[in-house]
């Protein structure tokens, strides 16, 4: 069992549950244009989404590119999202700072050039996606909190053209390159996010520093963080249990 059967058993107990291949990822639809995975086209769909299931409001869960996708929909559309909980996804007014201002946060962030280039695609999923299974399976495998069942990433990169469509995502982010954006603001309608906020970050992430939370309650005031001393990128892979104890306690206030 992956651990977001766990989770999402977990709470569709008490919720209506709704986890969503973004665009571009395994099954879900492909643009062939850039354009297509530019920021306002993915809000508009989380909007739409939350719409077609007959709602005004949501508790939007959210981690990594999912995660910059949800920081700019909240700050976009406040009245949409009732409760935020973010795992290891930089905020996005604070991870342009330490962009600019954080030689380390550069260097961790370095390999986003690489996929933006045209054909970086063909590279990852040479020999049966070695070069990713090495920077995102192996390690979960060799830690064990992923199982041999999680190969099942390695067939959803290798659907037609889900590789070139989830690294479009790099391509069509206005942070990048770095020359270029590294001190430019980022333009979003609101400067402050009211509604209460969980933040679950691994103190062990090697793509993000953990300078990207110093600060953050400047933009983030109802905010409620949990650091995880020892953890990577993805807490909800490594410690499933304790990121639902922390989701229940949040929820429940």
């Amino acid at each position: 069992m992956s651990n977001k059967q766990i989770e999402l058993e977990e709470f569709s107990k008490d919720y209506r549950v709704v986890a969503v291949d973004m665009r571009g990822y395994n099954l879900s639809d492909k643009p062939e244009e850039i354009s297509s995975y530019s920021m306002p086209h993915l809000m508009e769909e989380v909007k739409q989404l939350i719409e077609a299931f007959g709602e005004k409001e949501c508790v939007l869960v959210a981690h990594d590119w999912g995660g910059a996708v949800a920081w700019a929909f909240a700050y976009t559309y406040p009245q949409y999202v009732k409760k935020l909980v973010m795992f290891d996804a930089p905020h996005p007014y604070i991870f342009i700072r330490e962009l600019a201002e954080n030689p380390a946060q550069r260097e961790a962030s370095s390999y986003m050039s690489f996929f933006q280039q045209p054909n970086s695609q063909d590279e990852l999923l040479a020999n049966n996606s070695e070069k990713l299974r090495n920077m995102l399976t192996e390690p979960g495998i060799k830690k064990g909190y992923l199982t041999k069942e999680e190969a099942k990433y390695v067939e959803a990169w290798n659907q037609p053209n889900a590789m070139k469509s989830m690294l479009n995502y790099y391509r069509a982010s206005s942070l990048y390159p770095f020359e270029e954006r590294v001190h430019k603001p980022v333009a979003l309608p609101h400067k402050v996010f009211q509604s209460p906020t969980l933040i679950v970050w691994g103190n062990a992430d090697e793509a993000f520093e953990n300078s990207n939370l110093d600060g953050i309650e400047e933009s983030v005031p109802n905010v409620t963080i949990h650091r995880l001393e020892g953890v990577g990128h993805a807490p909800q892979h490594e410690q499933p249990q304790k990121i639902n104890e922390f989701m229940r306690d949040f929820l429940s206030k």
